[in-house]
């Protein structure tokens, strides 16, 4: 059996355990993830899925594309499920709650592009038990909270393994991105440094260029403000968790870091005593580092160190060591620095979010500012220009 193979001196089945009791403890006392939320997922057994090609990898799980979904009778094929029409309405399927028989039926958009994608534990992390415990925790996790969860900007888990979290090869199937922020930054790099010359002759280009960095921006912190609204703090926002997908719609992704708070915990000034040093140093708020009581606001401090990268089309402290980084940036204060010509809101906004103790604008101050910025800078043509781009972004494709 699967269950008794070993990894290091434990069985597989004993970590799985340890982890199941992990998440139970993690979760205990939440007041927003629902065992019946998440019995209404659609459930696949993985040999039901064609797997593509990989899609990318982070510290525990890889994620590959899903070709195909064949249904199986013995897993009830598509019994109890909806009956479907065939539709190309992409805004319609990315927002209804799809079951086993609409999967199978729309797994490839528009006869081109494959729509799912599946993540579960990659093969490096079983190696070790450690890793391979806070794999399964980082899985299952994900899993309870994308499962209840539902912001145009976060992405959506359509389904998992029938066979639960704590059981060999446990997965998920997530809906799938065709670009990520960092690949993105570069094509708004290019434009901007002329390689799309003919759209950017006039001024009103290089103005919809700025709105529709705003706009993904505006987009992130909206889906931050959702889950801040929930009590949950993210505490992984970097470029390489956020992506766009076939439509060319802003979502965030991988929620292993997120952690619901517990109101009747919370310190005198607002804060928790959370776990330190959680997150990608880059983006990594001060009082983080430093294992210091944190709140939601250190999500504020990682959204403008990442607004500062998407409007400078720059990464901060490229080069830094993690020495370096706690001189200058911990001890020093240093930050990225603002651009003026990026006008008095942003330069205030950004100017807060820098600060290196939990007293940073909440989430949803962010986006009004941002909101009201976006509408002052646009016009019908800016509006056009920036639909325009969108749509080279997909025919890329």
């Amino acid at each position: 059996m699967s269950g008794d193979k070993k990894i290091g001196e434990f069985t597989e089945a004993h970590l799985l355990k340890v982890s199941e009791d992990c998440v139970a403890k993690k979760t205990k006392d939440s007041t927003i993830l629902d065992v019946k939320a998440e019995e209404r997922i659609p459930k696949f057994d993985l040999k039901e899925l064609q797997i593509g090609k990989v899609l990318g990898r982070g510290g525990f799980c890889v994620v590959k594309e899903v070709t195909k979904i064949t249904l199986s009778q013995e897993n009830g094929g598509a019994k109890n499920d909806m009956q479907h029409s065939k539709t190309d309405d992409e805004h319609y399927i990315a927002n209804i709650v799809q079951d086993r028989g609409f999967m199978a039926q729309h797994c490839i958009r528009q006869g081109k592009d494959y729509r799912y994608a599946i993540k579960l534990v990659q093969e490096s992390s079983r190696n070790d038990p450690h890793v391979f415990i806070n794999a399964v925790v980082d899985l299952a996790v994900e899993s309870r909270f994308l499962s209840v969860v539902r912001h145009p900007n976060i992405i959506k888990m359509r389904a998992m393994d029938s066979k639960g979290p704590f059981q060999p090869h446990f997965f998920v199937v997530l809906d799938r991105l065709y670009d990520i922020m960092p690949v993105r930054i570069n094509k708004w790099k290019k434009q901007a440094k002329g390689g799309l010359r003919a759209m950017l002759k006039s001024k009103k280009a290089k103005e919809a260029l700025f709105v529709e960095r705003l706009t993904v921006a505006y987009d992130i912190a909206c889906a931050l403000s959702y889950l801040h609204g929930l009590n949950v703090i993210y505490r992984d926002l970097k470029p390489d968790n956020v992506g766009f997908d076939v439509r060319g719609d802003v979502k965030i992704f991988d929620f292993g870091l997120a952690k619901e708070l517990d109101e009747s915990k919370k310190l005198q000034d607002g804060t928790y005593h959370l776990t330190a040093d959680t997150g990608s140093l880059r983006y990594m708020a001060p009082e983080v580092f430093l294992g210091k009581p944190y709140n939601e606001t250190a999500d504020t401090f990682s959204f403008c160190i990442l607004f500062w990268q998407i409007l400078a089309m720059e990464t901060p402290y490229e080069g830094f060591t993690v020495k370096m980084f706690e001189k200058s940036v911990i001890t020093g204060g240093a930050r990225p620095k603002i651009n003026q010509d990026w006008g008095k809101t942003i330069v205030t906004l950004l100017g807060q979010g820098y600060v290196d103790n939990p007293k940073r604008p909440a989430m949803n101050e962010v986006c009004e500012q941002l909101r009201e910025e976006i509408n002052n800078l646009s016009d019908d043509e800016i509006v056009d220009i920036v639909d325009a781009s969108r749509k080279s972004q997909l025919s890329a494709h």
